[in-house]
């Protein structure tokens, strides 16, 4: 009720020695966060209200209202020094807590809807690789579609030129293209139409001259025959058509087809129809050809094909479908290509058939057909009615065109396009991991460089700071050596240096690199090893995969956990070693996962130490190096865990272990030496020159490998620690110059670059150095290697 009574309590700049530079800090700290936290939820507001379509709105404004009500808190701090109205400043504080828990709630309440949602790029590959994948189909539809086309056009056009001939044949029956003649019982033919006496190979001026008689031109095979008929026209007014031959003029034989009937009004005179069999045998013959090229075109072409009656009734297959079916003719002709298809889709299938049929439209489907292997494969089916000069239906030409292959591969992209949308994400998830977890170390770092500045003259809070600094900075190291050694197992390129090591002094060696981070946790650890056990392994590497399991040991473990480390022989070839812990525990869905590169526990339970979610994979790599297997059992969250290594107990036959061989030189005295600094990184030089220098060297520096060879000549240095990679002249090729002056055979050569693996080693060795070091190198590091000097 009194919150603008400031009677109880004095103005800020009363409350202690403030200096006025101290006081004003603060004040204008607290003025200009206010101005930001003002200016940051503006913006926020006029986003907010440019986009109505922006989803979690809710929580957009919550953010707002949080982060106005944390400027107006710094508001307030810098308006006490004036007026001490720290009732008010309280309740705003009150506020901002309030809506600072409100905004935690409403995104936790959100987050899983903003997990499911994808980003724009993987929406839009996805809907890419589909496109791509429809417009394949598409194509390989209009091709099949254009194949049909063709096929369907030269049956069309087959049939065009048969109903031409039809046409034709009929306009040659009402101009003389079917013999037309008057005979009476004795043989004579009283009338005649030129196409018979075209078929008698007789002119008009012969026959009027000479006339003709049919018992002369008949056969006398076919005379019997003759006199039945002309019996039979009497008898029942007609004689059915026959055939015989008829001899030509000029003594070849036409086969012909003949028919008569009897004159009504002339006794003894018959009508008759003569046709010349010789040109319906050709047509006939022509037909069949026609026919034949069209049933094997049918059998070429790669699609099953069918035809069917003008209701549906299949009357033919081509060879195809029998090949694919595995059936005979008598088995699917009619209705019995229903067996072919799949009873569950069977239904879909014929009512599309049949309302195709009922209308007339053609039929698109696709349809599931059973092969003799008993597969069930996607055909696509398409079927196009066969008209009538009437338009009616008579006949129905249809394909089947497998497309399983073409729904394999649209269903491959579809998977092609998830698994590039998932390593998209964890490309991502890596990427904001490794962000993090470098800038973990570089905050205090960073805040360490304030302090150091802001210290003055206070020792113990400047040997904190440093001791800070060290830790965080072995920290960034060890990440760096994580990365590249997981960039070596990738590519091949780790090469295990191995010797016949006691498993006792690996574990010794592991204990140690991990026990720092187990005394920060708090935790107890316990280390069973009875057997003195030798194995021929890297030490190095085998002690890195015991720490790296302490390591994840203790980071999932609670504070105050328990820890332990144990060896023991399953069977004589083989040495197991266990980590056990009381922590966290793995869910049953990770656990088959867990060893996957960048797979980590669920990050809220990582707790406050670095990781990328590598160490695993790294540890399973280097164990499968040393043909050994590594695996892990939980009985579930909460509950703990175990990892087991299981190595071979030696390997006969096996090179030593790689010592590299001294080099030749002199030794330098302990003492005050010369020492020229070579690196293009100009601060990184004036840094180690410092440290040089604290040493108690003398120190000259160059920029590039041609300003060393120059400084050199001049300096006479005793030592060189130089760059590899540098403009003008990288340090190799100025190793190489000075190793070939007088005065540089005896220098002690160091690299010092940020390449540290074997065959960079490999080169500096050749182009002559002594040394080899990585960046960050550690003082004591190279001053240990230039009191060393060159050994002999």
């Amino acid at each position: 009720m009194n919150l603008l009574d400031t009677s109880d309590f004095p103005q800020r700049w009363h409350c202690g020695e403030w200096s006025a530079g101290h006081g004003w800090l603060h004040i204008l700290s607290d003025i200009g966060i206010w101005a930001a936290y003002f200016a940051i939820p503006g913006l926020l507001a006029y986003f907010l209200s440019q986009r109505k379509d922006l989803p979690f709105r809710r929580v957009f404004l919550l953010f707002v209202a949080f982060i106005m009500l944390c400027g107006l808190t710094h508001l307030m701090d810098a308006t006490i020094f004036w007026w001490p109205a720290y009732r008010l400043s309280g309740l705003l504080k009150l506020s901002t807590a309030i809506v600072s828990w409100a905004t935690v709630v409403a995104i936790v309440y959100n987050i899983p809807e903003v997990l499911r949602l994808r980003s724009p790029e993987a929406l839009e590959r996805e809907i890419e690789a589909r496109k791509q994948a429809e417009q394949a189909l598409r194509e390989s539809n209009e091709v099949l579609e254009q194949r049909v086309q063709e096929r369907v056009e030269q049956l069309e056009k087959a049939n065009a030129e048969i109903k031409e001939r039809d046409a034709r044949w009929r306009k040659f029956a009402s101009s003389n293209i079917i013999g037309v003649g008057l005979a009476d019982a004795d043989g004579n033919w009283l009338e005649v139409n030129g196409e018979l006496l075209r078929m008698l190979r007789c002119s008009e001026e012969e026959w009027q001259s000479e006339g003709l008689r049919w018992y002369d031109m008949t056969p006398p095979e076919y005379l019997p025959r003759d006199v039945e008929g002309i019996e039979t026209a009497d008898k029942e007014g007609a004689c059915p058509a026959y055939e015989k031959e008829y001899i030509t003029k000029d003594g070849t034989r036409v086969p012909i087809t003949l028919g008569y009937t009897p004159v009504e009004d002339r006794p003894g005179q018959y009508i008759c129809f003569v046709l010349d069999q010789s040109r319906l045998k050709e047509t006939e013959q022509a037909l069949k050809q026609s026919q034949a090229e069209f049933f094997q075109l049918a059998d070429a072409i790669p699609q099953m094909a069918w035809m069917t009656r003008a209701d549906g009734y299949v009357d033919w297959f081509n060879h195809r479908w029998y090949e694919y079916t595995g059936l005979t003719q008598e088995d699917c002709l009619g209705l019995n290509w229903k067996q072919c298809i799949d009873p569950d889709d069977l239904p879909q299938v014929q009512a599309a058939w049949e309302k195709s049929i009922e209308t007339g439209e053609r039929l698109d489907i696709v349809a599931p057909i059973r092969g003799a292997d008993g597969i069930v494969r996607p055909f696509l089916t398409r079927a196009l009615p066969l008209k009538n000069d009437e338009g009616e239906i008579v006949r129905w030409f249809g394909t089947n065109t497998d497309i399983s292959e073409q729904q394999q591969i649209q269903e491959e992209l579809r998977t092609v396009a998830a698994q590039l949308s998932d390593a998209d994400r964890k490309k991502d998830e890596f990427l904001a991991t490794l962000a993090h977890e470098l800038r973990n170390p570089l905050a205090p770092i960073r805040m360490g460089l304030e302090l150091m500045k802001m210290a003055g003259d206070d020792p113990e809070l400047l040997d904190e700071t440093r001791e800070t600094m060290e830790r965080q900075t072995k920290q960034l190291i060890s990440l760096v050596d994580d990365l590249l050694d997981v960039s070596r197992v990738t590519r091949g390129k780790l090469t295990l240096r191995k010797a016949d090591v006691k498993i006792s002094d690996v574990i010794k060696s592991a204990v140690e690199t991990s026990q720092p981070l187990i005394e920060d946790s708090e935790h107890s650890l316990e280390v069973v090893n009875n057997n003195d056990i030798t194995i021929h392994a890297d030490p190095n590497r085998l002690a890195q995969v015991v720490s790296n399991l302490l390591n994840n040991a203790a980071k999932y473990t609670p504070d105050g956990g328990k820890i332990k480390l144990s060896v023991d022989q399953p069977d004589p070839n083989h040495v197991a070693i266990h980590v056990q812990d009381t922590g966290i525990g793995i869910p049953a869905d990770m656990i088959d996962s867990i060893f996957t590169m960048f797979t980590q526990v669920d990050r809220s339970m990582e707790r406050r130490f670095a990781g990328l979610g590598i160490g695993l994979t790294l540890v399973k790599s280097l164990v499968e190096m040393h043909g050994g297997t590594v695996s892990v059992t939980s009985q579930g969250q909460g509950k703990g865990s175990e990892f087991t290594v299981t190595l071979p107990v030696r390997e006969e036959d096996q090179p030593s272990q790689n010592k590299d061989l001294p080099t030749e030189g002199f030794s330098l005295k302990q003492g005050k030496h010369r020492v020229l600094v070579v690196d293009d990184n100009k601060a990184a030089a004036e840094m180690l020159s410092k440290v040089v220098k604290m040493l108690g060297n003398t120190v000259e520096m160059a920029e590039d490998g041609q300003q060393a060879i120059e400084v050199a000549q001049q300096f006479q240095p005793e030592i060189i620690l130089m760059d590899l990679g540098m403009p003008k002249m990288n340090g190799y090729e100025a190793a190489r110059y000075i190793r070939q002056q007088e005065w540089g055979k005896d220098i002690l050569l160091i690299a010092l670059t940020g390449w540290g693996q074997q065959e960079d080693r490999d080169r500096t060795k050749e182009a002559g150095f002594d040394h080899h070091l990585v960046k960050p190198a550690e003082p004591a590091e190279i001053q240990r290697i230039i009191n060393q000097g060159r050994d002999n």
